[in-house]
């Protein structure tokens, strides 16, 4: 989420109702609530149409809602992403938002262009570069992804995500440690930094060790507790250690945050259910 203005603007004053609208809504995205995050920013940009700012929040929580629940598709993230950046070209953040959301949406030849635009803009825009980064891990060109995690780190010594990211970037190669020592490093920025919990949980399991793979997916659901993806990963290490009551909890509860999640309805029918 990006950090909010001091002073909102776009051609004169933005009305107070409308920023307050706003704020509100970003307050409920910081928060994990994003249909009433969705609901107020939509006031916002119903009562005034042309905020761009608005139009890039909503979209940011859509993009989270996407991303945490896997509700919703990317598409109208993008799609408020594209109206936000029509309304204001120069609000730079929104390239790399959309970019990322092209790449989680596997359009990775739409993205590379958005990311590009940043580093063209910004030089030193350490974003950028883990946006593109993203968009070349798409394309499996894993290399070229870390040099540029490698160049987003070196200015932004801070990036957790980039260290999440070249981390995933390391296990796609089967750099292991290399991967642990990434995902490490993203936590000890952001300790509450679930998906790094959970990438390394995964590293965990590519060498075999299930009880400490454990471990780093609870971490994963206590700090994202709609992540689905994390509870099935823990399903899978409680029945390689064949605790199959745990298991079937887990798979149970990914399916009750979403019911068309395919691993744990195929998983629950192979268990009997």
């Amino acid at each position: 989420m990006q950090r909010w203005p001091t002073t909102p603007r776009r051609s004169g004053s933005i009305p107070r109702d409308v920023w307050a609208y706003a704020r509100h809504g970003m307050a409920w995205t910081e928060k994990g609530e994003f249909d009433l995050a969705v609901a107020d920013i939509t006031q916002a940009v119903t009562i005034d149409p042309k905020y761009a700012f608005g139009f890039g929040q909503r979209g940011q929580a859509l993009f989270k809602k996407r991303l945490i629940t896997k509700k919703g598709g990317w598409e109208p993230a993008i799609a408020d992403y594209s109206k936000a950046i029509e309304l204001d070209p120069n609000l730079l953040w929104l390239y790399s938002s959309r970019g990322v959301a092209y790449s989680n949406n596997r359009q990775y030849d739409l993205a590379i262009p958005d990311c590009s635009e940043v580093i063209k803009r910004e030089p030193n825009n350490s974003g950028g570069y883990n946006c593109r980064g993203v968009a070349y891990e798409g394309l499996r060109d894993y290399r070229r992804a870390i040099a540029d995690y490698d160049r987003s780190i070196s200015i932004n010594p801070r990036n957790g995500v980039a260290y999440w990211n070249r981390g995933n970037a390391h296990a796609a190669l089967r750099n292991i440690d290399d991967s642990i020592a990434d995902y490490d490093q993203a936590i000890a920025i952001n300790p509450k930094d679930f998906n790094s919990f959970n990438s390394r949980g995964k590293a965990y399991v590519a060498k075999g060790d299930s009880n400490r793979a454990i471990g780093d997916f609870t971490q994963a659901i206590q700090f994202g507790p709609s992540y689905v993806e994390a509870y099935n990963n823990r399903a899978f290490s409680y029945e390689a250690l064949g605790r199959r009551a745990e298991a079937i909890a887990d798979f149970r509860k990914a399916q009750s945050i979403d019911s068309a999640d395919r691993v744990s309805k195929q998983q629950l029918r192979l268990f009997g259910f």
